[in-house]
């Protein structure tokens, strides 16, 4: 019966065997073994992760006395650095570990756009932070 094909007719046939024999063998596998089961009955809640955050030295060399408020000219001078013009002061706060500290905002600008912000505390002058822009 077989004599009677040609040649393709018989390459398929294989190819056909070969072919079960493999899907045969791949299921079968699943089925071997101890099976382990998956439920969804009790998801896990992801847990916060800690992130770092810099805190920022709250001593400075350019400080006045603790008990003391800053004028905003004072400020001013605080904040200044070498190739920046310091703007005019205005007052705000920030939180700080939870606390709102009042703060003079005095903007640092270069060639006559602003491209940061210093943060100096109104009660002591300490730099407490700072803001770059883009």
């Amino acid at each position: 019966m077989l004599d009677d094909l040609r040649w393709e007719y018989k390459a398929l046939i294989l190819i056909g065997i070969v072919t079960i024999s493999i899907v045969i063998y791949s299921y079968s596998s699943f089925s071997s073994g101890e099976r382990e089961r998956i439920s969804d009955s009790s998801p896990v809640e992801p847990q916060p992760q800690p992130v770092p955050i810099s805190i920022p030295n709250m001593t400075s060399e350019n400080t006045s006395s603790s008990t003391e408020n800053v004028t905003a000219e004072e400020a001013r001078q605080i904040a200044g650095e070498s190739g920046y013009t310091a703007g005019q002061p205005s007052r705000g706060s920030i939180t700080i570990n939870g606390t709102d500290v009042p703060v003079w905002v005095v903007p640092l600008q270069r060639g006559g756009r602003t491209v940061r912000e210093v943060y100096v505390s109104i009660e002591g002058g300490q730099i407490v932070g700072k803001r770059e822009f883009q």
